[in-house]
């Protein structure tokens, strides 16, 4: 078929512009290393990571609580080199530090280091706040719902409605409008999640240089955007033409490439695997999604035309869904590595609510196609509008999934979490008659998993109600870190999304709620390693 073939050329397309990628950037090595104690104030600091990195922002805490950004920053593929303060005084000083990795997504970081001898930690590296998370989330999700239904609308009016009336090309005209309106809110709040900063800082042109041009997001964006405009100049013929449905594959293409470009799965190993899939994901999502308004509206028209285009969208539409399920198993594959992950990480629970909404969508349509087609082509007007409203039905629970996909933005994918290894150090707890055996690993500064297993309470095994992992050093005034543990598969409980800084002493404490009337803290200390290189 002809739009098979423009998807295949359109594939060809994202292969050719793909580069090489890698996972998430970690500090791997630091000079000095974290929690140093030198005889003079050093003049530069230098950090090494797992690939290569762009600096964004770094800023120096100094004992006194005052803090301020520094700008002398080289960077050389994966290493980065800061020019510190002259005179810099005695006492402990932090070092946060904001990079962007090859996925597009600003990581931070922080490490402390003192001169002459340590002080009192007067802050900690900051985070993006909650704000600038809810609005990055909101805008990144209205443009994407504009980009899916005014894209795909176009695509499915040029090449299966073949024409429109003027009511039908004014909401269209709306849903890309929105879209290219949003584009400036998101690239700004790109910039504010980039550099750390809040919401009032959404003015300042360092944000906004940021959100264009920091990270990998800026240019999907821009790409993004290109679509949006190639699809409101496909929609300004009300007849059909040659020029108008080349226009419209363009923005769709473009879709693919935008998705293609940045994010978690587009640059996950293997690239020439994932980023093509990623590609035919977007688009297969943005035809099916797309289609909805354009057909809702086709089937208004009493008569054979609305007929018509419900016929030429059943004969296509299951190749389309077909593509969309199969690249969405082969990425949940990559990002998710083991079935565990889909209840024991955040990354999971976003993609099995996915999941849910997007199987409800398929038995919706399966529905659809085979209970109320075959009556609305024989002219049921009670099934027609039976199907309209389902219809609408269906769009908002495409709105749904857009939602809460735009989750994926806050949450690192297992396969991130896979790649922690290294020493493991394990420690026998006990206390009041309850012990458990934790491990942690890897024993070195940088992320770690917390494992905790064989729980027993007076020597017989317990199945807790709840086990809290609690990582702190309070020498240096970090923590207390907090999280859950997950029961796993194989039975032990798992507490991931710890970052550790610094190497030496740390106090882990482990709370298991024993019974709803009953909970036992188990306290020892963790002896964390400096980083092998």
């Amino acid at each position: 078929m002809k739009w098979a073939a423009m998807l295949c050329v359109a594939v060809l397309m994202a292969v050719s512009v793909s580069s090489s990628a890698f996972a998430h950037a970690n500090l791997i090595a630091s000079d000095p290393a974290d929690g140093s104690v030198l005889a003079d104030a050093p003049d530069r600091l230098n950090l090494r990571f797992s690939e290569p990195v762009r600096p964004l922002v770094v800023r120096l805490t100094h004992p006194d609580g005052r803090t301020e950004v520094l700008h002398d920053i080289g960077d050389k593929g994966d290493a980065i080199s800061i020019a510190l303060p002259a005179g810099l005084e005695r006492g402990t000083h932090v070092l946060s530090w904001r990079v962007t990795s090859s996925d597009g997504h600003p990581i931070g970081g922080g490490l402390v280091f003192s001169v002459g001898a340590p002080s009192a930690v007067s802050a900690a590296a900051s985070e993006t706040d909650l704000s600038v998370k809810i609005g990055l989330w909101a805008s990144r999700t209205a443009w994407l719902l504009s980009l899916i239904l005014g894209v795909g609308g176009a695509v499915f009016s040029a090449s299966v409605v073949r024409a429109s009336d003027a009511k039908s090309r004014l909401l269209d005209s709306v849903l890309i409008s929105a879209g290219l309106l949003a584009t400036p809110l998101f690239i700004g709040f790109q910039g504010l999640d980039a550099l750390g900063e809040p919401v009032s800082a959404l003015l300042r042109t360092d944000v906004w240089e940021a959100g264009l041009f920091a990270t990998s997001f800026g240019r999907a964006t821009l790409i993004g955007a290109t679509a949006l405009a190639l699809a409101w100049a496909s929609m300004q013929s009300p007849t059909p033409s040659r020029i108008a449905g080349l226009l419209a594959w363009a923005a769709l293409a473009s879709v693919g490439l935008a998705a293609a470009s940045a994010g978690h799965a587009a640059t996950a190993s293997p690239v020439a695997l994932t980023r093509p899939t990623v590609f035919l994901h977007a688009v297969a999502a943005t035809l099916w999604i797309g289609a909805l308004v354009p057909l809702w509206k086709a089937l208004r028209n009493e008569g054979t035309a609305g007929g018509e285009v419900l016929a030429r969208f059943s004969r296509a539409i299951p190749v389309v869904v077909g593509l969309l399920v199969l690249s969405g198993l082969i990425l949940g594959v990559v990002q998710l590595r083991s079935v565990g992950a889909l209840w024991t990480t955040n990354y999971g629970l976003v993609f099995l609510a996915k999941l849910a909404l997007v199987l409800l969508l398929l038995l919706i349509a399966a529905f659809n196609r085979y209970r109320l087609t075959g009556s609305v082509l024989a002219g049921d007007l009670f099934a027609t509008a039976s199907l309209r409203r389902i219809i609408v039905a269906e769009i908002v629970l495409g709105c749904l999934v857009i939602g809460v996909i735009g989750l994926w933005r806050f949450t690192p994918p297992p396969r991130a979490l896979l790649a922690v290894s290294g020493p493991e150090q394990t420690i026998d707890l006990a206390r009041d008659g309850l012990s458990a055996r934790l491990t942690v690993r890897p024993a070195t500064v940088g992320p770690v998993l917390i494992d905790i297993e064989d729980v027993r309470l007076n020597g017989e095994p317990l199945d807790p109600l709840s086990i809290e992992v609690e990582l702190a050093k309070p020498a240096y005034g970090l923590g207390p870190f907090e999280h859950p543990a997950a029961k796993t598969p194989e039975g032990r409980y798992q507490a991931s999304g710890f970052v550790l800084p610094l190497d030496g002493f740390w106090v882990v404490r482990v709370t298991v709620l024993v019974s709803d009337f009953v909970s036992i803290t188990l306290v020892d200390v963790l002896d964390i390693a400096r980083p092998a290189g």
